[in-house]
């Protein structure tokens, strides 16, 4: 699996822009703030229809533009496809090989990719909803049947919250429809329990190796799987949504399920949350990523290609070797970085360097030019 070129229209800092890759190493390079991480971002987008640093699309419009378009070729499963993605401030829209693609679940799989970013060392030290959505993400780009269930689960649950609202209005109890309700969430539940759980247990062993080898030490990192149920069972699943049913009404959602749980991360069986270092933390991430790799290649048969933002500068050099060796061209990797002066690696002497030179102004820096320009209008009259 490969991207072999992309290009860009309005999109962030670019007006328009073309640029084809190696199907090994690319190496971006360049300063601060001149559009290094947008292209990594425009790859990502094209893969999962998803930014990784924003959920609004105006801001990766160029400023006063109402559209951006994201465009690349991509080679998968033996063949050549062109991908597609048309921003409006509202709304995606997804093409394949021209043709309007509806369903996200339909677009998904054609170009896997695996990003590490900095911000990434939340996974680590931020909170459950974070790891949550890490698992989700991940487990939908290999599984098109986990997001099935992902789906269905989500829509019973706000079906759910939205009828015990209305319990609540009517003074009601627990009856045959939230009885209902329940039965089918605590089905759908068990499967995906069973989807998590594999996957945690799978990836534990990848990252517990990685790990070991690139930070050279006898540390034993490991994930665990917090299951908000201890026997994953139909009948025990019930009992706790009757259980629960007092606090329901009073906070009107739904307290016991799956959108609860985590996926803990231990370094010798301590808590990485509490007592990993910064260093510690970012090899356990980078460790993370490199299994998602590996497993992604065991599901579908081919590697992902791996977005890796600004990692150089963080590691020592020593992790830099490793990550280096663990790479070594059998996965199109694409680095962002302000310099490689003084990284002597074959791979990165192989690599294809594409020096990135466009400033990138921030959305909010365009809006206060506009508003003052705007204000400067005003003012004439």
């Amino acid at each position: 699996m490969r991207i072999n070129n992309l290009e860009l229209t309005d999109f962030r800092n670019y007006n328009h822009f073309f640029i084809e890759f190696d199907q090994g190493i690319n190496i971006l390079i360049g300063g601060n703030a001149q559009g290094k991480t947008n292209i990594i971002e425009a790859i990502y987008l094209l893969s999962v229809c998803k930014s990784f640093r924003t959920h609004i699309n105006d801001q990766m419009i160029r400023f006063d533009h109402d559209f951006a378009k994201v465009k690349g070729n991509v080679f998968s499963n033996e063949r050549m496809h062109q991908l597609e993605l048309i921003l409006s401030k509202e709304s995606k829209k997804a093409k394949v090989d021209g043709k309007d693609i509806l369903k996200i679940s339909d677009y998904v799989g054609y170009l896997n990719a695996v990003v590490f970013v900095p911000d990434d060392l939340s996974l680590v030290k931020g909170s459950p909803s974070i790891r949550r959505k890490f698992l989700d993400l991940e487990l939908s780009k290999i599984s098109p049947i986990y997001v099935f269930y992902l789906t269905k689960y989500n829509r019973l649950l706000k079906e759910r919250n939205q009828y015990l609202k209305l319990l609540n209005q009517r003074r009601g109890k627990y009856d045959e429809y939230l009885e209902t309700l329940d039965e089918q969430l605590a089905e759908v539940q068990i499967k995906i329990i069973e989807k998590r759980n594999n996957f945690i247990e799978r990836l534990s062993l990848k990252v517990k190796d990685i790990y070991l080898n690139i930070a050279n030490c006898h540390e034993i990192v490991e994930l665990r799987y917090e299951c908000f149920i201890k026997d994953v069972n139909k009948e025990d699943i019930l009992k706790l949504y009757q259980k629960g049913i007092e606090r329901d009404l009073r906070y009107l959602s739904t307290y016991y399920g799956i959108h609860k749980e985590d996926m803990k991360i231990f370094i010798d069986n301590k808590s990485a949350h509490q007592f990993a270092s910064q260093g510690q933390q970012r090899t356990i991430v980078l460790s993370m990523k490199i299994a998602l790799i590996e497993l992604i290649k065991e599901e579908i048969g081919e590697y992902p290609i791996l977005l890796l933002d600004d990692v150089l500068s963080e590691l020592d050099d020593q992790r830099k070797t490793k990550l280096l060796d663990i790479l070594n061209n059998r996965i199109q990797t694409f680095i962002t970085t302000t310099s490689i002066d003084g990284i002597e690696h074959h791979v990165i002497k192989e690599a294809k360097k594409i020096n990135i030179n466009h400033r990138e102004e921030k959305w909010w820096q365009k809006k206060i030019k506009y508003n003052i320009a705007m204000m400067s209008q005003i003012s004439k009259y």
